[in-house]
């Protein structure tokens, strides 16, 4: 007896030992992981990731925590969020290698077809292929060539604001995928034209699988192979009426133009330098396929961006109205008000620069970044981000740093100009408006330069003025945006108000460059 009282502590004393050994050995094996909010057992931080406005939040729970790294893990996956230009830039870009690949859809890259589109296409040599052609044909040396085809487009929405300014969004939608059609394809289409609705569907589409964020699929791959015509398989029925819809974009225009190759008269656009570089036209399915890539993705994303970006603006003189004055004096000073902006202004009219700068700056489209998806483990400033983490860059919280933008809810295009008018070199360009490293839009040269002419020829012959109420005082519109993935103000009227006697007499005679 007196042998197993001396020994019963002893045991508890191995126990103890034992145990403290084990939790010794988990917390030493368990990785570091970027600061992030306690999590629970198996959902980890799923209650924590918001659902409306997450670049605020982000940035929020950055500043609450100290870091401008934040990590949460949901249900097994690691997502991690960069708040700062230097996380971007350290991770994103130097480290571009093995920060460049997509995340894994059912919905997006088998259901719906979305993966044609180079913006979803997961990193490697078939993405490096794409993305090689779309730079040839639009880096800063050769956009010029669409010049023509983006005045030409502007000029003609100048008409649709004069004729019926309260659609306005209606009239920059048709001139931005008017604009992608004429130079993807050399199509000069009207409205109504049948091939700017399949166009139209296909982006609401691209839009709509990314707004509804994770599919039930997507976690549990193996309801791919549910029958629609079950309980439980509308998704599949709806991704099969989007899969239509996304294939006429990528089919029906590529189609259409290959058609046409017949005719002697062809105009020169995207899809004929494409085609040209073909030796022998030997068009191989594996060519033709990314052919549809490249133009069905230049269309979607050039359109898009444009009418997002453009409303922006719209909203920003609305509730900023003593922005555009400077703007307008300057364009009087170098057209004199007898004729529209051209692109080779650009230089006697910094004002109109900076206020797309602070377009892109006040409220990006994209205010949480397009995820990334690092391939291998990888460390940063001590803590581990593992193998299939999934990687945002929040542009918001970039853009309204207040070291680099004083006041950043201010609509303010002064920032970007000294005293003496020119552009500031020491204030960055928001280039993080079109993503990071390797996957930055390929497009955005394109795209600056049509927000470029479109501002300012809308600032030239209009001053975009409030609504009226009925005792005919100007209204305030409510500041706010939708609060999804891609963000744009929330509905609001403006007015075009012709800025002077010549104005519309200016809109009407213009010439329609061919």
């Amino acid at each position: 007896m007196a042998v197993q009282i001396l020994h019963l502590p002893t045991a508890y004393l191995w126990a103890m030992l034992f145990s403290a050994a084990l939790v010794a050995l988990r917390l030493r094996k368990r990785p570091r992981y970027p600061p992030g909010p306690p999590g629970l057992p198996v959902v980890g931080n799923f209650f924590d990731v918001p659902k409306h406005y997450a670049w605020v939040r982000f940035w929020e729970l950055g500043q609450q925590l100290g870091s401008d790294v934040v990590h949460l893990q949901v249900l097994g996956t690691h997502i991690v969020v960069l708040n700062s230009a230097k996380a971007v830039r350290d991770l994103l870009e130097k480290r571009s290698n093995i920060y460049s690949d997509r995340d894994y859809s059912v919905m997006i890259h088998e259901l719906t077809g979305n993966d044609r589109n180079i913006v979803f296409m997961q990193y490697g040599e078939q993405w490096r292929a794409h993305r090689k052609l779309l730079h040839q044909h639009f880096r800063p040396q050769v956009v010029s060539q669409y010049h023509a085809a983006q005045t030409k487009g502007v000029r003609g929405l100048l008409r649709s604001l004069l004729d019926a300014p309260e659609a306005f969004t209606q009239h920059i939608r048709f001139m931005a995928g008017a604009t992608a059609l004429d130079v993807v394809f050399a199509m000069d289409v009207k409205p109504g034209d049948p091939i700017i609705k399949i166009a139209e569907d296909a982006v609401t589409v691209g839009t709509e699988v990314v707004m509804a964020g994770v599919h039930l699929v997507d976690m549990l791959p193996i309801l791919k192979h549910l029958p629609s015509w079950l309980p439980g398989g509308a998704f599949k029925r709806k991704a099969a009426e989007w899969k239509v819809m996304v294939d006429g974009l990528f089919d029906i225009p590529y189609g259409r133009y290959k058609d046409s190759m017949l005719q002697s008269d062809l105009k020169p656009c995207l899809s004929a330098n494409l085609l040209a570089s073909v030796e022998n036209g030997n068009y191989t399915p594996e060519i033709e396929e990314m052919f549809k890539s490249v133009t069905g993705t230049t269309y979607a994303g050039g359109s898009d961006t444009t009418v997002s970006t453009l409303s922006v603006f719209l909203f920003a003189m609305t509730f900023f109205p003593e922005a555009q004055l400077t703007a307008q004096a300057q364009l009087d000073h170098v057209l004199c008000q007898k004729r529209l902006p051209e692109i080779e202004d650009r230089d006697s009219l910094p004002e109109i620069t900076a206020l797309v700068h602070e377009v892109l700056r006040w409220h990006a489209v994209l205010p949480l970044a397009a995820p990334h998806r690092i391939t291998t483990d990888d460390e940063y400033n001590g803590y581990v981000i593992p193998a299939g983490s999934v990687i945002f860059g929040n542009t918001w919280a970039i853009l309204h740093d207040e070291s680099v933008y004083p006041d950043p809810d201010v609509f303010k295009p002064a920032r970007f100009l000294d005293e003496d008018g020119s552009l500031r070199a020491d204030v960055p360009y928001p280039t993080e408006a079109f993503g990071y490293g390797r996957r930055i839009c390929p497009g955005r040269y394109f795209a600056h330069d049509i927000l470029w002419l479109a501002i300012a020829h809308i600032l030239s012959v209009f001053t975009v003025a409030r609504e009226l109420d009925e005792q005919g005082k100007e209204t305030v519109p409510e500041r706010g945006f939708t609060p999804m993935l891609l963000s744009m103000p929330k509905p609001f009227k403006c007015r075009f108000v012709s800025r002077f006697p010549g104005a519309e007499s200016l809109i009407c005679g213009t010439s329609v460059l061919e």
